[in-house]
């Protein structure tokens, strides 16, 4: 178990489409340096990727600023990230973000 607290994390990531949602407002301008733009919804950053390659050079830069990716069913952004990593286009280790109940999660490397 880690003992950070969470900045961000990757909410949605299975399409075209990365979603983040930073906690850390310290974030707002290294994720318009990637390319992110916020969202009308507050807290919520997006950026549309071309590709697998590209989806996977994102998550690293997003996995260097501490932003997690969340665990959950079919194609959750933790397991797009294993996926990519199987594919040989990322290495090392992730922070992964589980929910044990509202407002309290779980972080761990995977």
């Amino acid at each position: 178990m880690i003992n950070d607290l969470l900045k961000a994390f990757v909410e949605k990531a299975d399409g075209d489409l990365i979603r983040v949602r930073i906690i850390d407002n310290a974030l707002d301008s290294p994720l318009r340096a990637i390319g992110f733009l916020h969202a009308t919804e507050k807290d919520i950053y997006v950026l549309n990727v071309a590709d697998d390659k590209q989806k996977a050079k994102v998550f690293d830069e997003l996995r260097s600023l501490g932003v997690a990716f969340s665990a959950g069913k079919e194609w959750c952004p933790s397991e797009v990230f294993e996926y990519l990593r199987d594919e040989q286009l990322l290495s090392g280790q992730f922070l992964r973000v589980a929910w044990t109940q509202p407002g309290q999660y779980l972080l761990t490397n995977a």
